[in-house]
């Protein structure tokens, strides 16, 4: 088969330096829901937000670190994009955001991978009048304005049928037996919970004895990697291999292809680096499936302005997904070229 200054100790942090621009093209794909109006208004002056991320740097944040700073400059505001120095680190995030909301910044976009640790600082906010945006994970409309990111029912489902897809097109499944494992960031991240919830749905609605693993690598290709290797040996009739994490994914990747796995195992990536891309194109990944966190950071800026300006957007934004198999790596290519990803 197939197959991140707030505190020099804690963070690193990145200044963006800003210049106004001009209105955004409201037929650009890149461009958030909010009207036109709201977005060409330059009446507001500058703001100060920051984006207060798990990670910085890498295929997913590192994407949205660069959406999130052409729309700081766009619209004229300064930024600061800042984590813990510790990946995932979620108390870490909840220390930059209580410094965020004690300097009473105009605007705050984040990653709420625990939405319980989150309550009290996000209410601080809200107390505040500090408007929040989360990217790719959300709480409740209580604590926040809204949020964009991958739908996790819709994720889920989608990679569900993409690696039923591949499974059954490599002669797979006709003894009605499936294997498979879904190695996400941490088995704390809700969303990835939800996407693995309605993956595990899909998947049992035709193989209702199909054994499903949920495992996680705290963004990390080593842990990935060797999370993958113990899995087989505890499961050497593995089908399908799901990532759910891109930092992680170049680790199954890597591993698939050393070990010469690719014609036994259907591996769906997640993201789209020129890494995991190569991947694709080489046939260690069957495919990946792209969040499209630039679009993520990006609208998230803009959010924020609808908000100041009197025009909220919907509290849950669908930033949609782009499946990129072998045949579409170098259209995908040219987009990021395009965003100034490559």
């Amino acid at each position: 088969m197939k197959k991140r200054i707030l505190s020099a100790i804690l963070v690193l942090g990145m200044v963006i330096s800003t210049a106004a621009c001009g209105a955004i093209d409201t037929d650009d794909p890149n461009s958030a829901s909010g009207s036109e109006e709201s977005k060409s208004d330059s009446d507001s002056g500058s703001k100060d937000i920051m984006f207060v991320s798990i990670v910085t740097g890498g295929v997913a944040w590192g994407s949205a670190q660069k959406g999130f700073e052409d729309a700081i400059e766009e619209v004229g505001w300064s930024g600061q994009y800042v984590s813990p120095t510790t990946a995932n680190d979620t108390a870490g995030v909840i220390q930059l955001l209580d410094t965020a909301v004690t300097n009473n910044v105009d605007g705050i976009v984040t990653v709420i991978l625990d939405a319980n640790q989150a309550t009290d600082v996000l209410t601080r906010a809200k107390d505040a009048g500090i408007p929040v945006v989360t990217c790719n994970t959300y709480t409740t409309e209580d604590l926040q304005n809204c949020w964009i990111g991958t739908d996790p029912h819709n994720m889920g489902v989608t990679q569900a049928e993409t690696a039923l897809k591949y499974f059954e097109e490599n002669g797979g499944g006709d003894d009605g037996k499936l294997t498979a494992c879904y190695i996400q960031t941490t088995l704390e991240t809700q969303t990835q919970n939800e996407q693995f919830q309605a993956f595990s749905d899909t998947i049992h609605e035709k193989y209702p004895d199909a054994v499903l693993i949920q495992d996680e690598c705290n963004s990390d290709a080593a842990t990935a990697s060797d999370k993958l290797a113990a899995l087989l040996k505890s499961y050497p009739d593995m089908d399908i291999v799901v990532s759910q994490d891109g930092y992680g994914c170049p680790g199954i990747a890597n591993y698939v292809q050393s070990e010469g796995l690719e014609d036994d195992l259907i591996v769906i990536g997640i993201d789209d680096s020129e890494e995991i891309l190569n991947y694709v194109t080489d046939g260690a990944l069957d495919c990946t499936i792209a969040q499209d966190f630039y679009k993520m950071g990006y609208e998230s800026v803009y959010y924020l302005k609808d908000i100041m300006d009197g025009n909220p957007p919907a509290y849950a934004n669908d930033s949609g997904t782009i499946i990129i198999g072998p045949d579409e790596v170098a259209e995908h290519m040219e987009l990021l070229e395009s965003r100034g990803l490559l």
